[in-house]
């Protein structure tokens, strides 16, 4: 009798482990394309970087129901970022701004990424996601 119920507990556990996996939307690397509720353009070539500093607007719209959050920021050395808006409301766009500076980089080629993560809240679910951003160029 308890092996039988134990049986029926696992193959219950299973049934609704499996149910609410299907419910929540995995992470999606930009490379398989948008990340849902966020559009972007996820790279950027700066080409010959020399002299002057350099920038680049990443737009990022939220086209989820609720507001988005930008929580966390991971820069590689000696790539600038200014965000001007933390929370993105519904249907708007954000502006992330990738500096490069020639004057403090290494000469040669650089690919490098920033990494924002984000946060919404949405009929009771928080989703956080990492989007990458890719800059890449030449210091001259």
């Amino acid at each position: 009798m308890k092996l039988q119920k134990l049986i029926m507990l696992t193959i219950a556990v299973f049934a609704f482990s499996y149910i609410s996996y299907g419910q929540v939307e995995p992470a999606e690397a930009p490379m398989f394309g948008n990340v849902r509720g966020v559009n972007s353009s996820f790279s950027h070539n700066f080409g010959k970087v020399t002299g002057t500093v350099q920038s680049y607007n990443f737009k990022i719209k939220n086209t989820g129901s609720t507001p988005m959050h930008i929580i966390d920021i991971k820069l590689p050395e000696k790539i600038g970022v200014t965000v001007i808006d933390m929370h993105i409301q519904p249907g708007q766009e954000g502006v992330i701004t990738a500096t490069v500076d020639p004057t403090v980089m290494n000469k040669g080629k650089f690919t490098e990424q920033i990494i924002i993560t984000t946060k919404q809240k949405d009929k009771g679910i928080t989703t956080t996601k990492e989007i990458p951003f890719i800059v890449a160029g030449e210091v001259k």
